[in-house]
């Protein structure tokens, strides 16, 4: 049994094959497994006996095991690009694999550039050649091709080997628990489940919208939302955000001038002209929805954006000396915080939450310094130009 053998292991790898492009819920065909000398392959299709898209599909009892499998918390499972692979679970069963290690996220605290593919990282740290290619690939098909099975095995069957190395790498650079801290972000079920009045929100602050016009589009997010799920296809298919927004301006009070709304198909004008009149006339029941305000972005000073830019290049350098992602170190948000507040140590940069206690302790003493003066940039003009810095 499958999970029987998965379940003597410590550390397994897992990679998920779904189709999307025309629907709402990414659908798993095919789930792979390994441990580190063997790789299997599950149909999903076999257990969609009464399936319905959506977390409470009802897939087959029979793929229960592989799940508890996934939610073992004795067992850590290796990824690579988690967030569509977790998805894909929550989408179709409801479940999160937990504990995950993400080795795209391993590979860009050590170095490795950010968002690296999976066939680059395998060449690169394990001198392992995969065929790729497939990425447009109906996993539907049965019976699939040869070539598929094999390329669907090479996906996972280095991932142990691969998440194992990485995670020494990190461990010696000292950032073995910050890789397994990120890689845990992917593990949140907020990231899946849809936030229907943020949703909603965020629409309303592009859109100009009086309070009414908020209400109306308030109620037609939450219409399309149980549109598309019933029909399992994507947002725009029913009706585009820009078309939520302007219906929730118009407000139109009958199906006559409904009909003549631009942006709205025939076919759904004709199912669900009823349930968008309706859904506007809620609206009107509706008191007291208000859109926060956003705190307005800080603009720099044209001074302020020339240092900026100098402190960009700077966090890059320190990012390449450092063999790490620039992200993890500082986004461009944090930069200007850093050059108005009142820095002096790293401490000071971690309390005004500029920067993690990673990302100063590696890096925070050189912000310091080249604000206080201490840094300069000299321009190497060799057989290859560099930027390099120097102590003043």
């Amino acid at each position: 049994m499958l999970a029987e053998e998965l379940s003597k292991h410590e550390i397994i790898a897992f990679d998920t094959e779904f189709i999307r492009e025309t629907t709402f819920y990414p659908i798993v065909e095919i789930i792979q497994v390994a441990t580190s000398d063997e790789s299997w392959l599950v149909d999903a299709q076999i257990f969609k006996k009464g399936f319905r898209p959506g977390p409470t599909g009802g897939f087959d009892s029979g793929i229960q095991p592989l799940l508890d499998i996934f939610q073992n918390k004795k067992i850590l499972k290796v990824v690579h690009a988690a967030q569509g692979d977790e998805e894909c679970l929550f989408s179709s069963f409801g479940i999160l694999a937990t504990p995950i290690v993400d080795t795209a996220v391993v590979a860009s605290l050590c170095g490795m550039g950010d968002g690296i593919g999976l066939g680059k990282l395998l060449k690169q740290v394990l001198n392992v050649e995969i065929k790729k290619g497939h990425a447009r690939t109906n996993w539907s098909v049965r019976p699939l091709p040869e070539q598929l099975l094999e390329y669907a095995h090479a996906d996972v069957e280095h991932l142990v080997k691969l998440g194992t190395t990485l995670l020494a790498d990190a461990d010696r650079l000292g950032r073995k628990q910050w890789a397994l801290e990120l890689s845990a972000k992917w593990e949140e079920r907020s990231l899946y489940d849809t936030d229907l009045a943020s949703l909603a929100e965020k629409l309303a602050r592009g859109g100009r919208l009086d309070k009414r016009g908020y209400a109306a589009l308030v109620e037609l997010v939450k219409w399309r939302e149980g549109r598309v799920r019933q029909l399992n296809m994507p947002r725009r298919w029913v009706a585009d955000d820009a078309v939520l927004v302007d219906l929730a301006n118009v407000r139109p009070k009958d199906l006559a001038h409904l009909s003549a709304f631009r942006g709205l198909n025939k076919g759904e004008l004709k199912n669900s002209g009823e349930a968008i009149l309706e859904a506007i006339e809620r609206s009107n029941q509706i008191e007291g929805l208000t859109i926060s305000r956003m705190p307005r972005p800080e603009i720099p000073t044209a001074e302020e954006s020339q240092v900026l830019d100098l402190l960009k290049c700077y966090v890059g350098i320190l990012a390449d000396q450092h063999k790490i992602a620039a992200k993890h170190l500082m986004t461009t948000a944090q930069l200007l915080p850093l050059l108005r507040g009142q820095i002096d140590t790293p401490e000071d940069i971690v309390r005004a939450g500029i920067l993690s206690e990673e990302s100063a302790r590696l890096i925070g003493n050189e912000l310091i310094a080249l604000l206080k003066g201490k840094r300069a940039f000299t321009v190497y003009r060799g057989p290859t130009a560099q930027i390099r810095i120097v102590e003043i």
